[in-house]
């Protein structure tokens, strides 16, 4: 029977060829696109899964995971104090250095400075090498695979030595597999007990600063919630004068599985983060749009029923019984669904390398061998297919021979209504998925446009190499005398590329503020346009100002309790500190800045600091003229080499660091630039099936009103305003829906647009000019039919 039943659907799509292929390429890329969103989610829900102790590995963190930097002394006193606390990893990013071999020098990403027992905590999958040696030496240096090999090539890496441009030797000690899914993006490891001998022994266990994100392993079946409570009340023990009772002190434990979508963390850096609201946006759409795909089926195959409801009446007066054919119409669905879902595999195929270039993604089809996702697919070809079909099959079989003789194949109140909700629900989706492109394009345009509070135009940057660092006047000078050179300076970091927070008491009232601390030379201000509202810049002619003044912007003098128009002068004291960008006992604040964006619009201006330390500079800054860019960068390039040989000049705009920061919401406006354009014509699909289904059965009534006068007009306006009618419905529902989406997705930005009637007028437009032209097209055949045929047609 079963081979009965696909015999005849063949026949039946062989038959209808325009209407199987409208079915083919609906669902084909209704389940491409359902692929590519489920591949994405199983990416983002699989980083740090590989790590063997997972479930006892958990994360220190102050509040919501926006301090995740804890003091280097932080974790060996707990491991001590709480027996809870199997092990304990610290570790620092290095960002990224040059190092060399034989005489080429390589640009390294991913160092990161551990505890010995990272390799204990994490799975870490040596090649090479003795874990539980290998970062004995504080001159030992892991190597991940991809890296040894592009720096050694055929070589065999151990113990062979790397040289920093600093001059600072490491040994190869180890080759570990590269980490697939880790949020943490490691290519090279080194000793933690490394920062002692840079700094000082004191260093690694000090409470002078926070810099070490810290994991802990802790003992199989630890009460989470009561060692929280423990570790708060050591420190509230350890430091009574500090931290009071009714302090805002709270520092909670992350499980490592949920560290990866804690991407409220801005400066976890040397990690990667998702959002797992974004993941459940996906998750909508890609079912929406396989939804959409199933509503199409179903539109035209009733689209089709008068064509089928001969078939219908005459297998009845043949004997045929009803679950026959219901049979019959379940198995044409299932094996369109399974066609469909061939056809959608080879479309994941070709589109894989521009869907892994949009997301930034390294997506694969190995998982289509899989046990698991083939008894996926199939149990899902078979449910899809199944409710797909279900629908027409009933609907179909339930014509009566007699009602066939009759012409009366398609009526029914209930039937009608039915169709009705699906246009409804199809043009929804469309309709919410084309005012939340829009709103997401409209917020990323406000981002980039938005006024920072300072010129961030044709401004060249540079982190700086250890040769430059060691002549940062000379070089500076050097770097002025090019002609298409306008202004040079340093700075600390630019645009989050750096982070250093301290708390200064300016008014002596014990209440600390908390500052984005960062260092400029008197150059800055000037070059990149901040105002100075009040007070004096730094000058090269008041060299005591070095490392004992600070410039602070309005949203710090507003958090110091200082008195705006008078904060300039305002003198205070710190006498306790270990790193800090302002090491004096006494300091002074010598002027107020206007408000600028120094970091992402994601979060609100916070307190910031501006010092002169060149010790701390990292990067320097250059205004270059628009005119003969690439000859000003080809000599700037010149003056690099004679102060840095070794190390490549490597620049960016800053115009474009800026833009880098919401790389994140720009692969999302494109993917739903794609995912509404598929989901729109989807819907046409679905449209043109049911305006076809309308014109065939109004065919007669079509050619009785063109015999009694009517204009094609007349004719496609009374097909269209049915359909026009619940078009409107569904964007009065999906304005709702999409406002709500939008203004969460929106709140993760501290600066956003507002969602105003005009965002939902020009989705609702476009909505409306699609549909109109789906419709008319149809009305307008249907109505160009000559009377005598419409009226013989039946």
């Amino acid at each position: 029977m079963i081979r009965n039943y696909i015999k005849t659907a063949l026949r039946n799509i062989a038959r209808n060829k325009v209407f199987s292929a409208i079915n083919f390429i609906g669902f084909s890329v209704g389940i491409a696109i359902f692929i590519f969103i489920m591949l994405f989610v199983q990416r983002e829900y699989s980083f740090n899964k590989f790590n063997e102790k997972m479930d006892q590995i958990y994360r220190m963190e102050f509040g919501d995971a926006r301090g995740v930097h804890m003091t280097s002394a932080m974790g060996p006193d707990l491991h001590q104090a709480l027996p809870e606390i199997k092990k304990y990893c610290r570790y620092k990013t290095q960002g990224s250095q040059y190092t060399m071999y034989k005489d080429k020098t390589y640009n390294i990403e991913g160092i990161f400075l551990v505890d010995s027992t990272f390799t204990d905590i994490f799975t870490v999958k040596f090649l090479q090498g003795n874990p539980r040696t290998a970062l004995e030496d504080n001159h030992s240096v892991i190597l991940t695979e991809s890296l040894a090999q592009r720096i050694f090539q055929e070589e065999n890496p151990m113990d062979k030595t790397l040289k920093g441009t600093s001059g600072r030797e490491m040994t190869v000690t180890g080759v570990i597999e590269d980490f697939h899914h880790f949020y943490l993006q490691i290519k090279a490891i080194m000793p933690f007990q490394l920062l002692g001998e840079i700094n000082s022994p004191e260093y690694l266990r000090s409470y002078g600063t926070q810099q070490f994100p810290t994991f802990f392993l802790l003992k199989p079946g630890t009460n989470i919630a009561d060692l929280e409570n423990k570790i708060n009340e050591f420190f509230r023990k350890k430091f009574p004068d500090s931290i009071e009772e009714d302090d805002d002190f709270n520092i909670n434990l992350r499980p490592l599985e949920d560290v990866y979508f804690a991407d409220q963390s801005r400066y976890d850096f040397g990690a990667l983060h998702g959002n797992k609201r974004t993941v459940t946006i996906f998750i909508a759409i890609g079912i929406f749009i396989l939804v959409l795909a199933c509503i199409n089926f179903v539109n035209l195959t009733t689209a089709r029923a008068t064509a089928r409801a001969n078939e219908v009446g005459m297998r009845k007066v043949h004997g045929a019984k009803k679950r026959q054919l219901i049979g019959q119409f379940i198995s044409e669905s299932v094996l369109i669904t399974f066609i469909s879902f061939l056809v959608g595999l080879t479309l994941v195929q070709i589109f894989l390398p521009s869907y892994n270039n949009i997301i930034q993604a390294d997506l694969s089809t190995d998982i289509f061998m899989h046990p698991w996702f083939i008894a996926l697919s199939i149990a899902g070809i078979l449910m899809i297919g199944s409710l797909a079909g279900v629908y027409p099959a009933f609907y179909l079989t339930a014509y009566s021979p007699v009602q066939v003789l009759k012409g009366e194949k398609t009526k029914g109140k209930g039937a009608e209504g039915f169709r009705r909700f699906l246009i409804v629900f199809q043009f929804t989706i469309s309709v919410a998925l084309i005012i939340s492109t829009i709103t997401v394009h409209r917020q990323l345009q406000y981002m980039k446009n938005k006024e920072l509070g300072f010129n961030e135009e044709h401004v060249i940057t540079s982190n700086l190499s250890d040769d430059i660092e060691q002549n940062l006047e000379v070089f500076k000078d050097q770097v002025k005398k090019i002609p298409g050179v306008q202004q040079a300076a340093y700075s600390f970091s630019v645009a989050e590329k750096g982070n250093n927070i301290e708390n200064y008491d300016f008014d002596g009232d014990g209440n600390n503020t908390l500052l984005n601390l960062t260092t400029v030379d008197p150059d800055y201000i000037p070059m990149m346009d901040i105002q100075l509202l009040e007070g004096e810049n730094f000058s090269y002619d008041r060299t005591s100002e070095k490392k004992t003044a600070i410039i602070l912007n309005e949203t710090a003098v507003k958090e110091a309790g200082l008195k705006p128009g008078s904060a300039a002068g305002t003198i205070f004291h710190r006498d306790d500190w270990y790193l800090t960008v302002l090491p004096s006992k006494q300091c002074k604040v010598i002027g107020v800045v206007e408000d600028f964006h120094f970091r992402s619009m994601h979060e609100p201006i916070t307190p910031l600091g501006l010092v002169w330390n060149p010790d701390w500079h990292n990067y320097i800054n250059i205004r270059v003229q628009s005119d003969n860019l690439s000859g000003t960068i080809r000599e700037l390039e010149s003056v690099w080499k004679k102060f840095s040989p070794k190390v490549p000049f490597n620049y960016s705009f800053l115009s474009e660091e800026f833009d880098n920061l919401y790389q994140t919401e720009e692969r999302l406006g494109r993917i739903f630039n794609y995912f509404s354009i598929l989901a729109i014509i989807i819907a046409i699909m679905g449209l043109y099936g049911m305006s076809t289904f309308v014109a065939e059965s109004k065919t007669r009534e079509i050619g009785i009103r063109k015999a009694m006068g009517s204009t094609v007009n007349q004719i496609i306006l009374l097909l269209g305003k049915e359909f026009m009618k619940w078009v409107l419905v569904a964007i009065l529902i999906a304005a709702p829906l999409a406002w709500y989406a939008m203004d969460r997705w929106l709140s993760n930005f501290a600066y956003k647009i507002s969602l105003t009637p005009d965002l939902f007028l020009l989705g609702a437009l476009l909505a409306l000019l699609i549909a109109a032209l789906t419709i008319s097209y149809k009305s307008w055949k249907a109505a160009s039919l000559n009377p005598a045929d419409s009226l013989r047609y039946e």
